[in-house]
């Protein structure tokens, strides 16, 4: 069995970085600004698959006010947008899998901002995607999206709607709870779990696997809220303890480590959250969907991690030899400081492109490449985290 508890030394490192003073701000850094603001939803077409990570970040990134935000998300299910197509009777006409990923991060932002309000939007939306997947290829009328998704969200805005304020570890249960049986499983919390486990063995070894089951995305929904409860200064451990799971040391998916990350930032302060993971990047050995989590929380606090990245990674061009991963936790910043930071970013990404490790001068090349050409990245969690 796993147990999903940190090590003492998460809670020595989160002390350490706590009580260290962030850096000051260069020349450099003091003049950016956040280019995320200008994202605009009817000037980013899904179906061009360059366009995919702009979107995620316009839907995600604190840069754009969370009512912003919100428009857009409510706007992408409804199909009100420039770019907003039927179903094409050619594959070739269309990226179905490009406007599921669309729709799937615009839900998934509802739940985030635990909007109670578009509820009956959701709701009429789910019976509409349901109904799609019944019919026939041939006779579908508009883009049938797996609706687990938007199932295992809707379920936490009852919840939210049910239990509005969070103030104990009791209540995030309560919510958890409430979220279960909106979906229809009576059993207890254990019992749960035994089931998520049989849904993500279910699917092992299954290239196309149909993705998250339902159980799994309700697991997912209740980090996000364990998350949220603990940068408010809420003591969440009583609500996650008990999360335990005999996946093996390898599982199919990687809904245990995923809620690891959930569980494991829930402790650092929200403040200091972004220093925490720009220290521990130093001591990456890989890009994990740890890791990429991660990233993607860096990604999402926008501009304001920006000069924070860029005086990590110009101390590590300088000091090399300390830094003590592979070097891929240098990747990985240099793909949030290209997505956040845009064309000003180039300077600090120069010394890497011959760097003596040749995967972080393989991508530091890539990331120049990025910025040249007007790409983002996109992260691991992508719409799911």
């Amino acid at each position: 069995m796993f147990a999903l508890m940190l090590t003492a030394g998460l809670a020595t490192l989160a002390t350490a970085v706590a009580q260290q003073t962030a850096p000051a701000q260069t020349n450099n850094t003091a003049r950016l600004t956040s280019w995320i603001q200008s994202l605009d939803i009817d000037q980013l077409d899904p179906n061009q698959e360059a366009n995919l990570a702009k979107i995620y970040l316009m839907l995600r990134c604190e840069d754009i006010p969370a009512a912003r935000r919100l428009e857009y998300a409510r706007r992408y299910l409804r199909g009100d947008y420039k770019y907003a197509r039927p179903i094409a009777r050619k594959p070739e006409e269309i990226r179905t899998e490009l406007y599921w990923c669309v729709v799937s991060a615009a839900t998934v932002v509802l739940g985030k901002l635990n909007d109670t309000a578009s509820i009956p939007l959701l709701e009429e939306k789910l019976k509409q995607w349901e109904t799609e997947h019944e019919k026939p290829l041939e006779e579908r009328t508009m883009i049938a999206f797996n609706p687990v998704k938007a199932q295992a969200v809707l379920a936490r805005l009852k919840a939210v709607r049910a239990i509005p304020e969070v103030k104990t570890a009791e209540d995030l249960l309560r919510r958890l709870d409430y979220m279960l049986r909106t979906i229809g499983f009576e059993g207890s919390r254990q019992a749960f779990l035994r089931a998520l486990e049989r849904e993500v063995k279910a699917t092992e070894g299954i290239v196309d696997g149909g993705g998250p089951g339902i159980y799994e995305e309700i697991l997912m929904q209740y980090g996000q809220m364990v998350l949220e409860a603990g940068w408010q200064g809420i003591d969440i451990e009583p609500a996650c303890s008990w999360v335990s799971l005999n996946l093996g040391e390898r599982p199919w998916r990687p809904v245990r480590e995923v809620f690891a990350v959930y569980v494991q930032l829930a402790k650092v302060p929200r403040a200091k959250v972004a220093q925490w993971i720009v220290e521990d990047a130093l001591r990456w050995q890989r890009l994990t969907p740890r890791e990429e989590r991660y990233l993607q929380v860096l990604a999402d606090q926008g501009v304001s991690v920006v000069s924070l990245v860029w005086e990590k990674l110009e101390w590590a061009a300088r000091h090399r030899d300390q830094v003590q991963g592979t070097g891929m936790g240098l990747v990985g910043l240099l793909k949030v400081l290209v997505t956040v930071g845009g064309e000003q970013a180039l300077p600090v990404i120069e010394p890497f492109t011959r760097d003596e490790n040749k995967w972080v001068r393989y991508y530091a090349c890539q990331a120049k490449e990025y910025i040249q050409q007007g790409k983002v990245f996109s992260f691991g969690g992508g719409p799911n985290f």
